[in-house]
């Protein structure tokens, strides 16, 4: 009788056995601790991110090689793979908070920098859901530590290439950070999420120093005080549901255009939309009005996605789509400091432009700008220096680029945001843009100080050189030159950016890869 040559039932069983001391992650009792926390598990994030039944996991038997953590380590506290969003493929990793806090040993950094060298060659988005990730010390102490930080290369090759997507879940310190802030977009949980150099614990041991790790990197403060973080989610549900979102806008790589959705129409298509677009904006430079509620009535569906909505608010920075095409917006809001440009917005502008020209995005600047913030405060701020970030990535940039002016555009505000000198591919206004060197009052004030203090009626004087200035400053003037290329009425803006586009996109060049993108 021969031997029976078919695999026994007992190697069978013990590979189910492994695997599902795998997916069982931590236990029970640490699985309910996260629950009781508010959080989610690595795996449960993983079904929320992507489309059902897609993932794919790699390293499931995964564990550390470390003596006295083999048994402890189920998967190597890290749950990685790749699965789709809306159908299309993207490399995931998820820190597992419940196997030694999250820590990372090097079994799980080889299987997270498996990861990115998948994305990177198979050119599709890299997503680290991070719940904490800092190097475990029992594995990465002494000479060893010569060879970390490997990661940060890989991000660096990946950036500009495809896009890369961090949700910081926990208390991200240390190296997740970096990760983080090499990402194009960086969402946050509000409460749970702490992004920062270094956790309380190394601030103690370094500086004596008992600090909170939300004095270090409270969501709220990374997001809407230091800018770093790009979106600031009530919770893990929100946060996953932002990423789907951002994701949505943009292509799998710069060798691909981003992807077309069916079209809507949008509300200034209808005779409502129509009105308000008319009478949002005041002929008064000095009336302010919210941008949130004027830029909505000319994409597909009113819909919008914002970029660092809570960090300089008197810039909007947007994606939205038109006729189902992707589009990039930069809009000043007048609510605010009546939409005037400060370090904040200078800073999420160049970035945001940056990342629409790696992936093909085109962008619209909607201008109603008084200039930049003056004084020595701003000026401490390095001001100047990220002025000319800002002009050097407008210039550079080579995406579809339309201008619009509603009101004011002002010196050199006004050529960062989408000037002449910005090598625009259009250039209109509204019948109330005004342009100028600086505000008229302004101007009036400093070249005819003397004249009007000698005049019978200094204030009368004023005034009419004041009315005189706007008048010259006028979009109509500008027109009548030939350095715009039309007046527009309100309500025609969408189809004028439909229109432009539409031609833009015929001699639009093959997609390819660009350039990267700076933190």
């Amino acid at each position: 009788m021969g031997r029976d040559k078919r695999m026994k039932q007992t190697t069978l069983d013990d590979l189910a056995r492994r695997r599902a001391e795998a997916r069982a992650l931590g236990g029970e009792d640490a699985i309910a601790k996260l629950h009781g926390a508010g959080k989610l598990t690595a795996r449960e994030r993983i079904d929320l991110l992507l489309d059902p039944g897609s993932f794919q996991e790699f390293g499931l038997l995964a564990r550390s090689q470390y003596p006295g953590l083999r048994e402890r380590t189920p998967a190597d506290g890290v749950v990685v793979g790749s699965g789709t969003i809306d159908g299309r493929l993207v490399f995931v990793t998820s820190e597992d908070a419940t196997v030694l806090a999250g820590t990372r040993g090097r079994v799980a950094e080889a299987k997270t920098a498996r990861m990115r060298e998948l994305a990177i060659r198979e050119r599709k988005p890299f997503i680290a859901l991070m719940e904490a990730g800092a190097g475990r010390f029992q594995e990465n102490n002494g000479a060893i530590a010569a060879a970390m930080g490997a990661r940060f290369g890989e991000h660096y090759r990946m950036s500009g290439l495809t896009p890369q997507v961090a949700a910081v879940m926990g208390a991200c310190f240390g190296g997740p950070s970096f990760t983080a802030a090499q990402s194009d977009f960086i969402s946050i949980v509000e409460d749970t999420g702490f992004l920062g150099m270094s956790g309380p614990a190394v601030v103690k041991v370094g500086m004596g120093q008992d600090v909170s790790a939300e004095a270090i990197g409270g969501a709220r403060k990374v997001a809407t005080e230091r800018g770093i973080a790009d979106h600031l989610a009530a919770d893990e549900r929100a946060c996953i549901a932002a990423i789907r979102c951002f994701l949505s806008f943009f292509p799998s790589s710069a060798f691909e255009r981003p992807p077309v959705a069916a079209p809507t129409p949008a509300p200034v298509d209808g005779p409502e939309g129509r009105r308000l677009a008319a009478e949002i904006v005041s002929d008064g430079h000095r009336w302010p009005y919210d941008m949130n509620q004027l830029l909505p009535l000319f994409v597909d569906g009113g819909d919008l996605f914002f970029y660092k909505a809570d960090y300089g608010p008197n810039l909007i920075t947007a994606w939205g789509r038109m006729a189902g095409h992707s589009v990039g917006f930069i809009a000043n809001n007048p609510k605010s400091t009546a939409g005037a440009m400060d370090e904040k917005t200078a800073v999420k502008a160049r970035r945001f432009i940056d990342i629409c020209d790696a992936f093909h995005i085109p962008i619209v600047f909607l201008v109603d700008c008084p200039g930049f913030m003056v004084g020595p405060q701003i000026e401490d701020q390095r001001m100047v220096v990220l002025a000319a970030q800002l002009l050097s990535s407008g210039i550079g940039a080579s995406v579809p680029k339309i201008t619009i002016v509603l009101r004011k555009a002002i010196g050199l505000a006004y050529i960062a945001l989408g000037g002449k000198a910005m090598g625009v591919d259009r250039l209109y206004a509204w019948p109330t843009g005004r342009f100028d060197v600086m505000g008229p009052a302004a101007g009036v004030d400093l070249v005819h100080k003397k004249d009007i203090a000698r005049a019978a009626d200094p204030a009368a004087r004023r005034a009419e050189l004041v009315a005189k200035a706007e008048a010259e400053s006028s979009a109509y003037i500008a027109a009548e030159m030939g350095l715009i290329d039309d007046v527009i009425h309100p309500a025609e803006t969408r189809d004028v950016i439909l229109a432009a586009l539409a031609s833009l996109r015929q001699s639009a060049p093959p997609p390819a890869f660009k350039h990267r993108i700076a933190p």
